[in-house]
């Protein structure tokens, strides 16, 4: 079922999206070039720090075979997590049908899913002048055909962030690129993840759109299992967020002469969002989402500390070795629960 009109999506978010940073053609294919490669040289660093068992075959030929690196810009994004958006709704409409079929009986027809279509090309189109890079685990199941999982490096978000903070190039895209990779390390450790955390999101999903007459909670249950499935979710990202940041700061000045700096700058930026801007993120969440992915952090490095990285791995595991968002406030109740 096409839950919302994909080019309705893609051609609202291309039509609103702002213009990236207007640069010669030349240093285009420059900055693109740039971050390919440093995603490739990226990738055995990333291999070592993280000391995670699947991806110790690692260099700048063999992640290739794990992974496909785009550059893209910021329609070329736009249209790429349109897709994925249908992959990761489907499975809780297509429930919400068999057991409702009267209240989506208009999704996916006319005039109600070129609206949907609409509402996510906003979204999308605020959002992609935001990120940096992305890795899609369900980019394989939204292609046809035999495809691999994804890591897109949006080219003009990473040239203006670098421009306006005025950031080493060859650092800062190396730095983007060890965060970035840390997220393809952590879904071919845990190949479980894409869809505990597509679960996860589908019961939410349910929870809140099934009517109450439908549902076997009452109102008062079905905001207690709502506020826990956020909890768990929230909990997931923290922990995928938290890791990736502690690989990227984890180098030091022989390959990232600058890492310092960079950090220092990129943390500062976050305080200096003009009104509107600032606005739209307490709309969307973001600044809320960031202090959790600190909590992550946090909760990485303070294991990662007390019984070194090898242990701290087993939390890709299974479903059970993941922290709670208690946990991630109490590294040492992880530890005791997972570890013994």
């Amino acid at each position: 079922m096409e839950i919302f009109k994909q080019h309705v999506a893609v051609s609202t978010g291309t039509n609103l999206v702002p213009p990236g940073p207007r640069v010669p053609a030349t240093d285009a294919i420059v900055e693109a070039e740039g971050l390919r490669a440093a995603a490739y040289s990226a990738a055995e660093h990333v291999a070592y720090l993280s000391k995670l068992p699947v991806i110790q075959h690692w260099d700048a030929t063999t992640v290739a075979d794990d992974v496909d690196v785009l550059v893209v810009d910021r329609p070329g994004w736009i249209t790429a997590n349109s897709a994925s958006l249908q992959v990761m709704l489907e499975p809780a409409i297509t429930r919400l049908h068999e057991a409702q079929p009267e209240l989506v009986k208009n999704i996916g027809t006319g005039v109600t899913a070129a609206f949907s279509g609409a509402q996510v090309g906003s979204v999308l189109a605020f959002l992609a002048s935001k990120v940096l890079g992305q890795f899609e685990p369900y980019a394989a199941k939204a292609a046809e055909g035999d495809a691999k999982p994804r890591l897109m490096l949006v080219a003009p978000n990473v040239m203006m962030i670098r421009d306006e903070l005025n950031l080493n190039a060859e650092d800062f895209r190396f730095w983007v690129s060890l965060h970035e990779l840390t997220h393809v390390a952590q879904f071919a450790q845990a190949p479980w993840l894409a869809d505990h955390i597509l679960q996860i999101a589908t019961e939410f999903l349910m929870t809140n759109l099934l009517p109450e007459s439908e549902s076997e909670l009452n109102a008062e249950q079905k905001t207690e299992r709502s506020k826990t499935l956020e909890s768990q979710i929230t909990a997931v990202m923290s922990l995928l967020e938290g890791h990736a940041n502690v690989i990227m700061d984890a180098v030091d000045t022989t390959l990232v002469p600058s890492v310092k700096t960079i950090r220092q700058r990129f943390d500062a930026r976050s305080s200096k969002y003009k009104w509107f801007s600032q606005i739209l993120r307490k709309v969307f969440g973001l600044d809320a989402k960031a202090k959790q992915y600190k909590r992550g952090q946090s909760f990485v490095a303070a294991v990662v500390d007390r019984v070194g990285m090898e242990q701290f791995n087993r939390v890709w595991e299974n479903p059970q070795h993941l922290p709670t968002m208690d946990e991630l406030h109490d590294a040492d109740a992880w530890i005791t629960r997972v570890l013994g």
